[in-house]
């Protein structure tokens, strides 16, 4: 099967997936037998939005170009060519973090991921990827949303993760151009638009004929598509009936970006209705309000309970969505679904 990984979008929420996805590559490394084993070993496929992009270009990028000083965030988009490895071995291109230096990098260093601009020396493009990677941003040129690939246009990485974070208000918009020249456009955060990048890796899957000729359908898929966690706050009619614009200022934000992102897990379990062991959603509800808001909040008070939230979320009951009839908890852990999907990728 086609193996597939997307990453959501959620600022220093990032911390989530960061550490679901070191626990699993540990798992990885263990029924692999292979203390060598990483992420892009076991995937064929990455899809990640706003940090969720940048968690995927740094899983994915090749440790020949690693930065000795390790300074700048951009030091995450070097990769290097090759789009096929047998499963956890060794190879001369070898991914450039860690999972647990990119959980790391995110805690100690989410500073500089809201500060620090990304310098435009780096010249590694899409192509220069060790798996094809899909990456959305939005489009203000055409007003449109758009994703990074190879089958798209040939975009320079530092300029693809710089446009995927580019979030209104805390970063500058971006006006990239393609390698060749022919496509440009200024883009913002894709997390505006596809903060759950999982439909979109789908859709590029069965699109991309030229990589991906065996693959039919979800049944020739197996995908893991992790959440920043949501807030499952609630609202009775008497408290909002009479709300104007600055009550709904806030709510409209987390209801928005969480609205995105539910929908297409719906959407996507849907899909995978007759193949549900193939796609497995790992998503923490019921997030502290604090913890939802400070998505551009890198203090270490903020980084603790993110990561108390992400230990919590490993013992936390599986859920998932019914097909037009809600969603139910399953009696597996998320630490036992990622146990299990280990060792179908294994």
């Amino acid at each position: 099967k086609l193996r597939i990984l997307s990453i959501d979008g959620g600022g220093m929420r990032g911390i989530i997936p960061a550490h679901m996805l070191a626990y699993l590559e540990t798992a990885l490394k263990e029924k692999s037998h292979n203390p060598d084993a990483r992420i892009a070993d076991f995937f064929d496929l990455a899809a990640g939005t706003s940090v969720g992009g940048l968690i995927a270009v740094m899983l994915f990028a090749s440790s020949d170009c690693r930065d000795d000083q390790d300074e700048e965030i951009s030091s995450s988009s070097s990769s290097s060519t090759g789009d096929h490895q047998n499963h956890g071995s060794k190879s001369l291109r070898r991914p450039l973090f860690t999972a647990a230096e990119v959980c790391t990098f995110i805690s100690d260093r989410g500073k500089e991921i809201f500060k620090i601009p990304y310098p435009q020396r780096v010249d590694l493009t899409l192509d220069d990827t060790l798996k094809p990677i899909v990456i959305p941003c939005y489009d203000l040129t055409n007003a449109s949303a758009f994703c990074f690939s190879r089958i798209s246009a040939n975009f320079k990485l530092w300029e693809v993760c710089r446009a995927t974070t580019a979030v209104p208000s805390f970063f500058k918009p971006i006006h990239v151009s393609s390698v060749d020249g022919k496509h440009e456009f200024t883009a913002v955060d894709g997390g505006l638009v596809v903060n759950n990048p999982t439909a979109a890796a789908i859709t590029h899957a069965l699109h991309d004929k030229a990589r991906f000729p065996g693959v039919r359908g979800v049944e020739d898929m197996l995908v893991l598509s992790l959440g920043t966690g949501q807030f499952d706050q609630t609202y009775r009619y008497n408290k909002v009936e009479r709300w104007g614009a600055f009550q709904w200022a806030k709510p409209i934000a987390k209801i928005i970006m969480d609205g995105i992102s539910d929908m297409v897990d719906h959407t996507v379990s849907m899909a995978f209705s007759k193949h549900r062991e193939n796609y497995v959603r790992i998503q923490m509800s019921g997030l502290p309000g604090k913890a939802l808001l400070a998505m551009d909040d890198p203090s270490q008070a903020n980084v603790k309970t993110l990561t108390e939230i992400s230990t919590r979320l490993l013992d936390q009951k599986s859920s998932e969505h019914i097909p037009f009839n809600g969603r139910r908890v399953l009696e597996e852990s998320n630490r036992q679904k990622l146990d299990w999907f280990a060792e179908q990728l294994v």
